[in-house]
C-alpha cells in the first residue's frame, strides 16, 4: 500500500511537471513564435534544466505539438460543457460564440502559428494547412489524436443545432452543414486581417455573429 502511494505521488509530480512545462512553453511560443524559440528558452522559462525538459519531451516539435493538442483539448472540453447546459439552444450558440472568441483572443499567437505558419504545422502534425483548407481534398493524414479533438468540438456544435431544430427554435437544416458554417464564420471574423479596421468587444462580436448566423441578411416578409 505504501509503495502504491509513493508511485502515485511520483506520477502526480510527473504530470504536474509536464503540465508546467507546457504552460511555460505556450507562453514563450506565443511571445517569440515557433522558429525563434529554442529548448534552452523553454527550460529558462519553466526554470527547469534542459536535461529535465528532455525527460518529458523528445524535441521542440514534440513540445509544440503537445501545446497545440492541449489547447484543442481545452476547447473540446468547454464546448462539450456548453452543449450539456440546460439552457435553450439559442443561448448555447451565444455561449459557444463568446467562448470561441475569448479562446482565440487568449491563444491568438498560437492560433496564428496554427492557421498561418503552414510549414511549421506540416512539420509538427504532418498537415499541409493549405491543402486541408480545401474541401475537395481527402484529410486522411490528420493525426488521430488531433482528429478526435476537432471532431469532438464539431459534434458539440452539431448537437446544439440539432437540439434547436428539435425544439422548434431553428428551422430544419442540415446540422453538419450549419456547424461547418458556424466554425467558418467565427474563424473568418476573428482572422479578418486588414479588410475591416473596426474593432469590437467580445460581447459586440458575439451579438453580431449570433444575429448573422441565426437570422442572416434576408429581409423578413411583412
Amino acid at each position: 500500500m505504501k509503495k502504491n502511494l509513493r508511485n502515485q505521488r511520483k506520477e502526480k509530480r510527473r504530470q504536474e511537471n509536464r503540465q508546467f512545462i507546457l504552460e511555460a512553453s505556450e507562453n514563450i511560443f506565443a511571445r517569440n513564435g515557433f522558429a525563434q524559440t529554442s529548448v534552452d528558452d523553454i527550460a529558462e522559462e519553466a526554470q527547469f534544466s534542459k536535461a529535465t525538459i528532455y525527460r518529458y519531451f523528445e524535441s521542440k516539435v514534440d513540445i509544440f505539438s503537445s501545446v497545440i493538442l492541449n489547447s484543442f483539448r481545452e476547447a473540446r472540453d468547454e464546448m462539450e460543457k456548453i452543449s450539456r447546459k440546460s439552457s435553450r439552444a439559442e443561448s448555447k450558440v451565444k455561449d459557444m460564440i463568446i467562448f470561441i472568441l475569448r479562446y482565440y483572443q487568449r491563444k491568438q499567437n498560437i492560433a496564428r502559428i496554427f492557421f498561418l505558419e503552414q510549414e511549421v504545422m506540416k512539420k509538427i502534425l504532418g498537415m499541409d494547412m493549405k491543402t486541408h483548407m480545401m474541401p475537395q481534398e481527402e484529410k486522411k493524414h490528420i493525426p488521430d489524436n488531433f482528429r478526435e479533438l476537432v471532431e469532438g468540438m464539431f459534434h458539440s456544435t452539431c448537437s446544439v443545432i440539432q437540439e434547436g431544430i428539435a425544439s422548434g427554435e431553428f428551422r430544419d437544416v442540415d446540422a453538419e452543414e450549419a456547424a461547418y458554417i458556424f466554425g467558418a464564420m467565427l474563424r473568418g471574423f476573428h482572422f479578418r486581417g486588414p479588410v475591416r479596421e473596426k474593432s469590437y468587444s467580445v460581447e459586440e462580436s458575439a451579438d453580431l455573429l449570433q444575429d448573422y448566423f441565426l437570422n442572416g441578411i434576408r429581409r423578413k416578409k411583412e
